[in-house]
């Protein structure tokens, strides 16, 4: 009786000019309270999609974008490795296995909830001293700037003083549901992190 022979699937190798074209590679977590918008972010970047009804992270979710660079006249990429922490009470002790080898950290605050998301940022910073990320690049990143344009509830002195606290933290507005500022805050944090890094390159379009 002849045996039929199983498919096998074939895995193609990387096209070697992609992997040429490959400038860095840099590891960016996001953190702050639950519900805050952080998978947002990352969907909207990565997958450009916005769902209202966006389920908890469970632990860690992983994501990946590639950004031009110009270096020396040649267009590059930087990938980005975006590493989405769920920001509930059960989930911060994995942090220190989560925050090992960032490279860059946006700090995650809902605009519509100031006291709770904002304030509740200073766990995490104090978590990022203990674990030697005083000087890794990190951008305050304020989300649902679609639900708070034209209010007056947003107290900008209570954004000015956090920032102030902590260093004069670069601060973004940004709306994933409107994609506002979405793209440009990677750009922000991706150049923090080569000037920290004496890395030279041309631009980032």
């Amino acid at each position: 009786m002849t045996k039929k022979l199983k498919s096998l699937k074939v895995i193609k190798e990387p096209k070697r000019s992609t992997l040429e074209d490959l400038a860095f590679v840099f590891k960016i977590c996001l953190i702050g309270n639950g519900r805050v918008g952080k998978t947002c972010i990352a969907r909207r970047l990565c997958l450009n999609s916005f769902d209202m009804n966006t389920k908890m992270t469970i632990g860690i979710d992983f994501y990946n974008y590639r950004l031009p660079i110009i270096i020396t006249g040649k267009k590059r990429y930087v990938s980005l490795i975006i590493w989405d922490f769920g920001g509930e009470e059960q989930f911060k002790k994995l942090f220190k296995y989560y925050i090992s080898g960032a490279n860059g950290i946006f700090l995650v605050f809902d605009l519509s909830d100031l006291n709770r998301t904002l304030l509740g940022l200073e766990w995490w910073i104090e978590q990022l001293k203990a674990h030697n990320h005083q000087e890794t690049p990190k951008i305050l990143v304020g989300t649902k700037y679609d639900l708070v344009k034209g209010s007056t509830t947003v107290d900008s002195l209570i954004i000015e003083n956090f920032r102030e606290k902590y260093g004069n933290l670069p601060f973004y507005e940004t709306s994933s549901k409107k994609n506002y500022n979405i793209k440009l805050i990677f750009k922000e944090l991706i150049k923090l992190i080569l000037n920290k890094n004496e890395f030279e390159y041309d631009k980032i379009p």
